[in-house]
């Protein structure tokens, strides 16, 4: 096996203007109602044992940080082995909360960077799937997709997408929290990135992870 590389990094240092791509072979999305709702109630209540009212957003880089375990990328086309479905899933709240703040005419600076990157003039999705764009891009503007005669996790997206409109504690993450909540995510869900050099040695350390805990 060759070199490997594991680092610790922040949600906003994974998305941010970085593409990612899942081969064919790999795992649909495959997440279901039951695990968008453990992921959002596991966040918000972790971000909410921290926000006081009065806080200012500068006080959130002194919150409890919380860790989302470990994603394992191959190669040069940063191609994800591990951590599709945790990456997919808060690439929606992310879209989700941009949604909001744009309802709210607020606005983030690098949300959107964390969703889609620009080249050449092209905008593409960070976790880059072409049979997922027309989805994205619906769930990105806000608009109604039609799931009928498309592939089961393009279905998944955007039935979770709207588990998380569903499920998102609005009345307890108001408006006025909003932006808070979106540094506290960018800063403080933690990963440990682990690349190696091959997609072979990638999937061995996948599966000695998954064998051996």
């Amino acid at each position: 096996m060759k070199k490997i590389e594991g680092s610790p990094k922040k949600l906003k240092q994974l998305l941010l203007n970085t593409k990612y791509s899942i081969h064919y072979y790999q795992r649909e999305y495959m997440w279901q109602r039951k695990h968008i709702e453990e992921l959002i109630d596991d966040l918000t209540s972790e971000f909410l044992e921290n926000y006081e009212p009065g806080h200012d957003r500068q006080e959130v880089q002194d919150y409890s940080a919380y860790f989302m375990g470990s994603i394992v990328l191959a190669g040069r086309e940063n191609a994800i082995i591990d951590g599709q479905q945790r990456l997919t899933s808060l690439t929606l709240l992310l879209m989700y909360l941009n949604n909001q703040l744009r309802a709210n005419k607020q606005s983030y600076s690098m949300i959107e960077q964390m969703i889609f990157s620009e080249a050449y003039g092209t905008k593409s999705f960070n976790i880059n799937v072409d049979d997922r764009s027309d989805c994205m891009n619906a769930i990105f503007n806000d608009q109604p997709f039609d799931t009928t005669n498309v592939g089961e996790s393009v279905k998944n997206l955007y039935e979770r997408y709207n588990d998380i409109i569903d499920v998102f504690p609005n009345d307890e993450i108001t408006k006025k929290m909003l932006l808070h909540f979106c540094d506290w995510l960018a800063e403080k869900v933690l990963f440990i990135e682990i690349v190696a050099t091959t997609e072979q040695d990638a999937h061995k350390i996948f599966i000695t992870m998954n064998d051996r805990g």
